[in-house]
């Protein structure tokens, strides 16, 4: 999560009409993932920012950060994973998200992740993930059917298609 100090200039560019600009001022406000509501309470943003920030982010998807084979750890949970399949946007049911806890944001990438130590798949928002940097494999039962080999800190994808 970028630091609380560097709100305070994400905030004067808000307005900004460069779409390079508007790119950058949302991967970084996505980056704060949940505790983007307390960092905006915490330098004081106006009602008139936090508006503002909340028509950044449902602009269009943002782009995947994470590849599939990728390592991840969640942010708040704490699990560790591998990313099997990737959806643009939240495809899951509106039951299933409105019983979530947190509810991140619908339109930004979300993953399939194997957890490690279990055989759970779960179905994480890109803001709830960070890069996992270590280079443990995972133990999922599931690792074997999906992927081929594991090189480099990272798993090679095979040809078995993901079914939701």
């Amino acid at each position: 999560m970028p630091e609380t100090g560097q709100m305070v200039h994400i905030l004067v560019l808000l307005d900004d009409p460069s779409e390079r600009v508007r790119a950058s001022v949302k991967a970084v406000l996505i980056a704060y993932g949940d505790g983007l509501d307390e960092v905006l309470e915490d330098v004081g943003a106006t009602p008139e920012q936090r508006d503002a920030v909340a028509t950044i982010i449902k602009e269009a998807p943002t782009e995947p950060l994470f590849e599939i084979g990728q390592l991840v750890r969640h942010k708040r949970y704490g699990y560790r994973g591998v990313i099997v399949a990737v959806d643009e946007t939240c495809r899951a049911s509106d039951d299933w998200y409105q019983q979530n806890k947190t509810q991140p944001e619908r339109e930004q990438p979300w993953y399939h992740v194997l957890a490690d130590g279990s055989d759970q798949v779960y179905y994480p928002a890109q803001t709830s993930l960070e890069g996992d940097q270590s280079d443990d494999e995972i133990d999922n039962p599931l690792v074997e059917e999906f992927f081929s080999e594991f090189e480099e800190g990272s798993y090679v994808r095979n040809e078995t298609p993901w079914s939701e």
